[in-house]
């Protein structure tokens, strides 16, 4: 079993590794020195190679931050001195100021592509004047008539430090002309002096007692104005019948209730949806409800409590009859125990 909060180091080997309903399979990233998860199929076993050396782990972060929005990056801003502090909780958290990208100019088109090819971009340092990481950048080019004519970033990165930076232009490797190719070269230069460019959580912490209690705070020099929307991961812990409704079903064939939505409306300034994780996408609910005679729904049972980083809204479904009368439930959103399993190969 593994608790809310509770990360266990992987041993080394080749590992046959299962996170449950709940767990996470993460490893620690060397560029922004933060636990990053893998795609798992939760509930499915998979094979894992871990050296052993504490940079693999699988935890259960219910009840925890997991990362933080960037709603405002504020101004005036240093490396050196920047921070971010949480109210409760005991989660740590690394600011990384600046080194955003913008495309300045394409200076090389290449010539002789057929299929969209690819961006190549340098990594941000692995550590700056604080020892603080970085976020790398994204970017994908468009074609017209076999030559790049524009290239667009689609996460702007963070903790650059180089004024200009280059970008490779490569054929992909499914091109067909690939050996006829000339590549490309796009030319790239620092953003968002100043400003809060990435929030990467270090350490979790504990639970929180109540989901939507944490504040994160940015400080430190002459910076001002930031605003962090802190990620809590969490799951349905109670669903809780508000108006029963009429004509939902019978005994023998109840109503089915399902989340739906279930992350932050907060959107980010900056755009580094992997640290971000802007573009999670929560598991949804599923959830009987029991239903008397008169079809209306007096109690639930929650088969599968869902995935998410905020509280989702529920949507019903019939048994069979045609509802007369509304029903709603509330969700109690809060952690649960994860099973994993490990086992050498």
């Amino acid at each position: 079993m593994c608790c809310p909060g509770a990360a266990l180091p992987l041993p080394a080997g080749d590992l046959l590794v299962s996170v449950g309903n709940f767990g996470l399979l993460q490893f620690l990233d060397p560029l922004t020195n933060g636990w990053s998860s893998f795609d798992t199929q939760h509930g499915q076993p998979q094979e894992v190679y871990s050296p052993g050396d504490s940079t693999r782990r699988i935890a259960n972060l219910l009840g925890c931050p997991i990362s933080a929005i960037i709603v405002d990056g504020g101004t005036g801003f240093t490396q050196a001195t920047a921070a971010i502090t949480a109210s409760v909780g005991g989660s740590t958290w690394n600011a990384i100021v600046g080194g955003s990208l913008g495309v300045k100019s394409i200076t090389a088109p290449g010539a002789g592509f057929t299929v969209q090819p690819l961006v190549l971009l340098p990594d941000p340092p692995s550590y700056s004047a604080n020892n603080v990481g970085g976020i790398p950048a994204l970017a994908y080019a468009a074609l017209t008539n076999g030559t790049v004519s524009g290239v667009t970033l689609n996460q702007v990165g963070a903790g650059y430090q180089q004024a200009t930076i280059t970008g490779l232009i490569v054929p992909s490797p499914f091109d067909p002309a690939v050996g006829s190719i000339t590549p490309g070269t796009v030319t790239f230069t620092l953003t968002n002096s100043g400003v809060i460019t990435g929030a990467v959580c270090t350490d979790n912490g504990a639970p929180l007692a109540t989901l939507t209690a944490l504040t994160l705070t940015a400080a430190g020099g002459g910076g001002s104005g930031a605003s962090l929307t802190p990620i809590v991961l969490q799951t349905i812990a109670a669903a809780t019948i508000a108006a029963g409704g009429a004509a939902w079903g019978t005994a023998t064939a109840p109503a089915r209730i399902f989340s739906n939505g279930g992350v932050p409306v907060s959107v980010s300034a900056i755009g580094n949806t992997t640290v971000e994780l802007t573009g999670f996408k929560p598991r949804d609910a599923y959830i009987v409800g029991t239903t008397n005679a008169g079809g209306t729904i007096t109690g639930t049972t929650i088969v599968e409590s869902g995935l998410f980083t905020a509280v989702p809204t529920a949507a019903f479904a019939s048994g069979g009859t045609i509802p007369t009368t509304a029903a709603s439930v509330t969700f109690g959103m809060g952690t649960a125990e994860a099973v994993v399993t490990v086992q050498p190969l």
